[in-house]
């Protein structure tokens, strides 16, 4: 893959990526041989001038790694994919920087020298995470803890945190001493995701973000080992030690027969204690039992005060789990007549948002979409998912429902300029080359201005669990729930979070359907399809998705966009299909109902145009089945 790629690769993934400049970037520019001149002058006038040589290397060093555009709003939005596509094919040989924190949801430990790789050993040793090779040591890759972090350095054990405020060269950017910036086999992002922090990498965290304490004996003593080691740990040094799946915890009875050292105490106490207490004992048997295992078996042993302190944690825990557990109730599970009457006469909401443009698709969804359901839209690249959802958020105003747009895959300003370009007649090529003199008066169009008042757009990256406020404060504004529209769906973020993707996606799917359910509102999303289903001649089907396995169960309708012809009752991509859209805007929307079935119930033919940034249906002859249309009589 080529610079572009990589860096579009890791966007796909969450990540706000940057350029950075690189080693051959900064020996052709002369900005930066005049700043090393400037040094030299300055250098010469000081009483004790230093080596040329080292002023060059480290002007130089520092120099490779800063951004090539202004990056401060990447802290908090991710870039879009234009962007990116911009800035690394404009600069093809410059490094990839990823931007810390929280709005990649990432923390790295930065290790540079062989004291700090003792310490983390030490330590316990990082989990099973992400890891890099850097210049002179290596990049541990971390989810973010989820408190505030701001960039550290410690000079004592050569440990820096990049996070909130900071980023790190990815690979395959080059250092400045002609290093390769490189995954750790078996270690890489698109092998594994970042880890949770360990309970030492939080305490160590926690440290930075408050006021720093005095270093332990622990730290005095690898600063110690530091001052004698002056050698540079360099790529083929020993890396930090990594967890396996194969360091399982230890359950109880070998933390009471064989005890623990140092730095696995506090982990082995949860365990222990937690059983003392599933086994029915009185609380003060499990205190002194748990002080004797304690003073026996734990090598140094805990001091009281944090003994007591583990004891209470799992205490409060076990009070609240019992408190949580309650008799079921068996005539819960009978029919209730007031029930049945109550949910049946419940206002459940239709939404239309056909407009003039999308009638044939609201007609197929039986005037518009429901209440408490979740539709998912996927396409292959360019097929304008963006433009059409941004054309049914502004239907949905006009019919004077708010929307809670969460966008994360363009900027939000340029989704408010593909709407003022739909209702002012002004191409989208004006308002990016902020050729646009008139903004006041487009600005004033009703259709502008009442849209305007009701669509809510969110670039900052907000845990779905968290969502719940912002709905209910719009609803308190409005009198009714908001229209949840998301793109797009990869790119959420949860508090529990997984190292396995699809449980991720799983976690995240039935958090919206809940939050559709509650709020009687719907949400729409747009997915992503698999690679594989962009190749001339694939079937599209509900396995196109990259959410294939967990959609089926949790969206209510689905609709891949792309250029298909029909063969042998299925919808294949045609030859040639990013022609087709590029040239001519037509598209077709192949329509799923997956808690119905796992066929295809149609097409509609639509039209794409990209300059005046509209989705409107063509009518040309088709062979394809129509749509299924629900709108039935029936015998009742």
């Amino acid at each position: 893959m080529n610079k572009v790629d990589i860096a579009l690769s890791y966007l796909e993934k969450g990540f706000s990526v940057i350029p950075l400049k690189s080693p051959a970037m900064v020996l052709r520019s002369t900005s930066f041989k005049k700043k090393v001149q400037k040094e030299y002058e300055n250098n010469a006038k000081l009483a004790e001038p230093r080596q040329e040589k080292d002023i060059y290397k480290e002007l130089f060093y520092r120099e490779c790694k800063l951004p090539l555009v202004p990056w401060k709003k990447y802290q908090d939005v991710l870039p879009t994919k234009e962007e990116v596509n911009h800035w690394f094919n404009t600069n093809p040989d410059a490094n990839i920087g990823i931007v810390t924190g929280a709005v990649s949801n990432l923390v790295v430990f930065d290790l540079d020298s062989s004291a700090a790789v003792h310490f983390a050993d030490e330590m316990g040793g990082f989990p099973d995470s992400v890891a890099v090779k850097t210049g002179k040591g290596h990049h541990i890759y971390a989810k973010y803890p989820g408190f505030e972090i701001r960039n550290s350095v410690n000079k004592k054990l050569d440990i820096d945190i990049r996070a909130d405020g900071g980023y790190v060269a990815a690979p395959p950017s080059i250092h400045g001493s002609g290093h390769q910036y490189d995954w750790i086999e078996g270690h890489s992002i698109f092998e594994i995701e970042p880890s949770e922090c360990s309970s030492w990498m939080i305490e160590y965290l926690k440290d930075i973000a408050g006021s720093a304490p005095p270093p332990s004996e622990l730290e005095k003593e690898f600063v110690n080992i530091l001052k004698t080691d002056e050698t540079e740990i360099l790529p083929e040094t020993k890396i930090p030690e990594i967890k396996t799946n194969e360091n399982k915890k230890r359950d109880y009875l070998d933390i009471l027969t064989n005890g623990c050292v140092q730095r696995e105490r506090n982990d082995c106490a949860t365990t222990y204690v937690g059983h003392l207490f599933s086994t029915g004992l009185k609380e003060n048997e499990i205190w002194e039992t748990f002080k004797l295992w304690n003073k026996e078996k734990v090598k140094p042993p805990l001091g009281e005060e944090e003994l007591k302190s583990v004891f209470n944690s799992i205490k409060i825990t076990e009070q609240k789990n019992k408190k949580e557990t309650k008799t079921i109730d068996v005539n819960s599970f009978l029919y209730n007549k007031e029930k049945t009457v109550s949910n049946f006469q419940k206002n459940y909401v239709r939404i239309p948002f056909a407009n003039t443009n999308l009638k044939e698709l609201e007609n197929s969804m039986n005037g518009g979409f429901s209440g408490g359901g979740f539709y998912l839209f996927g396409g292959i690249p360019s097929s304008g998912k963006t433009v059409l959802l941004n054309n049914i958020a502004d239907n949905i105003c006009l019919n004077d429902y708010p929307v809670l747009f969460f966008c994360y895959d363009d900027d939000a300003t340029e989704l408010q300029h593909r709407t003022f370009t739909r209702f002012s007649g002004q191409s989208i090529e004006l308002f990016n080359r902020r050729t646009v003199n008139n903004l006041h008066q487009i600005w004033e169009i009703p259709d502008i201005k009442k849209i305007m008042s009701l669509k809510y757009v969110v670039q900052q990256m907000i845990q779905v669990e968290k969502w719940c406020d912002l709905i209910n404060q719009i609803r308190q504004i409005h009198g009714r729930a908001p229209v949840i529209i998301i793109d797009y769906l990869r790119k959420l973020r949860t508090e529990k979070g997984s190292g396995d993707e699809r449980l991720r996606i799983d976690d995240i799917l039935s958090k919206l359907t809940e939050i559709a359910k509650t709020n009687n509102t719907p949400v729409i999303a747009i997915s992503e399809l698999a690679r594989d289903s962009y190749k001339t001649g694939q079937r599209l089907s509900m396995a196109s998705f990259k959410e294939s396995g967990s959609i089926e169960y949790e969206a209510s309708w689905l609709g891949i966009l792309g250029a298909v012809e029909e063969k042998d009752g299925e919808y294949i991509l045609k030859e040639n299909w990013d022609t087709i859209i590029d040239h001519d805007g037509n598209i077709d929307l192949i329509v799923f109902k997956a808690k119905r079935g796992t066929g295809t119930t149609g097409k509609i033919q639509l039209k794409v145009d990209k300059n005046f940034m509209t989705v409107s249906e063509r009518n040309e002859p088709t062979k394809d089945k129509p749509v299924e249309n629900n709108n039935k009589k029936t015998k009742f």
